[in-house]
């Protein structure tokens, strides 16, 4: 483990202090609890993100998958692409008439 120093406002120490106290476990468990809790989601986030970049790349999902995945509607999906400089995926006539059948 690394030692680093914070500064909390009085009111944020008593309050951990407190929650420590209750909990029978120390300020410094309760510092990390959080950062785990907040910053580890985003690394989830991040890699569910990529994954999916990748499944749309490779052509395993939809761009309709790829929206529902990162949790925006199909129009903010292609900005995304867009910005990312990711190619878009556009449907044959033949694949549309296909899909239509199986559906």
């Amino acid at each position: 483990m690394k030692r680093t120093n914070i500064m909390l406002t009085e009111s944020q120490h008593k309050k951990l202090k407190s929650y420590a106290r209750k909990q029978g476990r120390t300020l410094g468990e309760l510092v990390r609890e959080a950062v785990d809790s907040v910053y580890g989601k985003k690394d989830t986030l991040d890699k569910r993100r990529e994954v999916a970049l990748g499944a749309y790349r490779e052509g395993f999902i939809s761009i309709g998958k790829l929206a529902e995945i990162l949790g925006i509607d199909p129009v903010s999906a292609r900005q995304y692409l867009q910005e990312k400089g990711i190619p878009q995926k556009v449907q044959e006539p033949g694949e549309i008439a296909a899909d239509s059948r199986h559906a």
